[in-house]
């Protein structure tokens, strides 16, 4: 803050406004320029042009400024009117990304021509970029045309900015022109053109042009990356990763956050590790990126190794990083840390608490996470879309169906949300789980919007479970055609046929299958033992302890049919699918994950195991009574949620 013995009253003078301009140029906050500017009045001065430049600029362009004050003096009558001050407050208004900026720049610009100022080239180039944010065609082609008719397009940065802006506004034909016309091209133009194949869904062309680059910065290689990635070529974007000639923290941070959102958590480990090699440090977007992939994998001595990186380093935890780290805790099955991570975060906010939520319930605390949901409300939090999610996750997997539906109507009538996709989803598993099937196929009926596959797959899944063949058979001939690449749909239509003893169906369906070469995602089993993640599959014998792990599952089944195992057959006729034509029940991929547990972790600590497909029936009456006979604490997450296993009970009460 200015201290008050500097603004003592002064008289007017050259001397005085001299001492004015000294004091503006050291003002580093808009608090302390608009006290300078209470004094400057105060004392009956003008400003002078070196100080007004340096309040509208600090205005209009400082993350702390404040364009409306610029603005009012900018307009007010006694200021000197020049084009740079013009500019400056038209480019904080192509930054400012609020409503009305855009029609603030444009009305700047047509009092420029009411005061006789002549535009610029830097007038036109903010122009553009204004024209940019709001995707804004028409406008721009008009000032395009202006800008030809007034002979600026031949000015490098007025030509970057208008192929940016036809990029942006998804004309990439009318972006190459120029770009093709243009006498003069630099690494931005190039750059320009690259995002704007990218941006248009051209990455073939992107690749050709970046190709041709006579030179590249960090930001091209960058740009090609990012591309390569938002389009799923993950394999090609590790290549040009590692061909860039100087990776930066960008180029990371797209790398590992690209695997991290692909389905490719192990890789992000990977290329993380690698990281840490170079001595390179970790922003907070690549740890959020290495939390989701340890959540992915259940890894939870990688994310607590995270965790204590981040203590040591001091990194601010802000509301992101706290989320991340709350749902790395609680998707690795240790809600308590979840919760710890959570009751000590500084900064909560909608996110946070929907990551606490959604812990909650994925780990069976349907009560506590209902309960969070009021106190965040109680804070004057309101919910999003998201939170309701979580809520009416916590009500499906509690069985409370009655509650359910009252989130479900407070969301529109409360918090004026309207729901989506994902909150009728919710519904309709929440009756399917309750039984509740020509309920949950009455209120798809009744949809306002039309119901997606995940709806109708959600309805399957309960048919299954509660043997309406039915209801399975017309639900599941209808997802067979519409969602014909999804492997689950056909391995449902085709257990229920097998239940309802149609074998000749069935068959037909898995020719369906054959025919089309869909191909069938495997059950899949992940377990974290010292750091080291171990994969089985169904019947899977690739590990190198595969005799001790088969013989340990032998020993352990010996001992729970003491106590009343008997394998249920029943699960084979429809796991056959899932689990890969698997032999046996005894060699279902938790199961393998379980002896090798036994085999290599102290007797009496918790086994963590992902999954990722459903229990079936049999893996899960086994695993309690194995948690019995054993008094071992095991921890399994499948496709929808965590069974904590304890002295023969599971959290989910058998329902799931």
């Amino acid at each position: 803050m200015l201290k008050p013995s500097l603004f003592k009253p002064l008289k007017p003078g050259f001397h005085s406004i001299i001492s004015f301009t000294a004091i503006f140029h050291k003002c580093k906050s808009m608090k302390q320029f608009k006290e300078a500017h209470t004094q400057l009045i105060i004392n009956g001065l003008t400003h002078s042009p070196s100080s007004l430049r340096s309040i509208i600029s600090f205005s209009d362009l400082d993350p702390s400024g404040d364009i409306d004050y610029a603005l009012l003096l900018l307009l007010r009558a006694s200021t000197p009117r020049t084009v740079f001050l013009f500019n400056t407050t038209i480019r904080g208004f192509s930054r400012a990304r609020r409503p009305g900026s855009l029609w603030s720049s444009v009305l700047l610009f047509v009092q420029m021509g009411v005061l006789n100022l002549a535009p610029n080239s830097f007038t036109f180039t903010f122009l553009f970029q204004s024209c940019s944010n709001c995707v804004a065609f028409d406008l721009g082609r008009q000032f395009h045309g202006m800008v030809i008719k007034n002979s600026f397009e031949t000015d490098l940065f007025v030509r970057n900015s208008v192929i940016r802006f036809y990029s942006v506004c998804g004309k990439l034909d009318d972006a190459r022109m120029v770009f093709d016309e243009s006498s003069e091209v630099d690494v931005v133009s190039w750059n320009s053109m690259i995002d704007g194949c990218i941006r248009n869904g051209d990455i073939l062309e992107a690749l050709s042009l970046f190709s041709k680059m006579p030179e590249r910065s960090n930001i091209s290689w960058n740009s090609l990356l990012g591309g390569l990635v938002k389009f799923g070529c993950l394999d090609d974007a590790y290549w040009v990763f590692l061909e860039m000639p100087q990776r930066n923290i960008v180029s990371w941070v797209v790398m590992i956050s690209g695997y991290s959102q692909n389905g490719k958590p192990k890789e992000a480990l990977a290329l993380f590790r690698e990281m840490q090699m170079l001595d390179q440090e970790p922003n907070s977007a690549i740890l959020v990126s290495v939390l989701s992939a340890c959540s992915q994998l259940g890894a939870l001595d990688h994310g607590h190794w995270v965790h204590c990186y981040i203590q040591k380093k001091c990194v601010r935890v802000d509301s992101i990083l706290s989320s991340a780290l709350i749902d790395m805790y609680a998707k690795c099955g240790s809600i308590d840390l979840a919760m710890q991570v959570f009751n000590t975060s500084r900064e909560r906010d909608v996110s946070t608490y929907t990551a606490a939520i959604s812990g909650l319930a994925m780990n069976g605390c349907s009560k506590e996470a209902l309960h969070l949901f009021d106190q965040m409300k109680s804070e004057g939090i309101s919910p999003d879309g998201v939170s309701y999610i979580a809520v009416l996750s916590a009500c499906s997997h509690a069985g409370w169906v009655e509650k359910g539906f009252h989130y479900f109507a407070s969301m529109s009538d409360v918090h004026g949300i309207r729901p989506e996709l994902d909150h009728y989803a919710c519904m309709v598993d929440l009756l399917g789980r309750a039984g509740l099937l020509e309920k949950a196929e009455k209120f798809v009926a009744s949809m306002p919007i039309k119901p997606d596959n995940v709806i109708w797959g959600a309805l399957l899944g309960a048919c299954r479970v509660y043997g309406n063949a039915k209801m399975g058979e017309r639900v599941g001939r209808l997802l067979v055609e519409s969602d014909k690449n999804h492997d689950g749909r056909y391995i449902l239509l085709s257990n229920i046929y097998a239940e309802s003893m149609k074998g000749e169906d069935a068959e037909q369906v898995r020719k369906t299958m054959r025919r089309r070469k869909i191909k069938r995602v495997p059950g899949c089993s992940l377990i974290e033992i010292d750091g080291c993640l171990h994969e089985f599959f169904a019947g899977d014998r690739s590990h190198d302890k595969t005799e001790e792990i088969y013989s340990m599952w032998e020993e352990i089944v010996k001992e729970i049919k003491k106590i009343g195992y008997r394998e249920e057959t029943r699960a084979v006729v429809f796991d056959v699918e899932e689990e890969e034509k698997e032999a046996v029940i005894g060699q279902h991929s938790e199961k393998l994950a379980v002896a090798l547990g036994f085999l290599y972790t102290k007797s009496g600590s918790t086994l963590r195991i992902v999954k990722n497909i459903r229990m079936c029936n049999d893996c899960h009456y086994a695993i309690k009574l194995v948690s019995k006979a054993f008094k071992r604490k095991i921890a399994i997450r499948d496709r929808k949620r965590f069974h904590h296993f304890e002295e023969g009970l599971c959290s989910c009460r058998d329902y799931w």
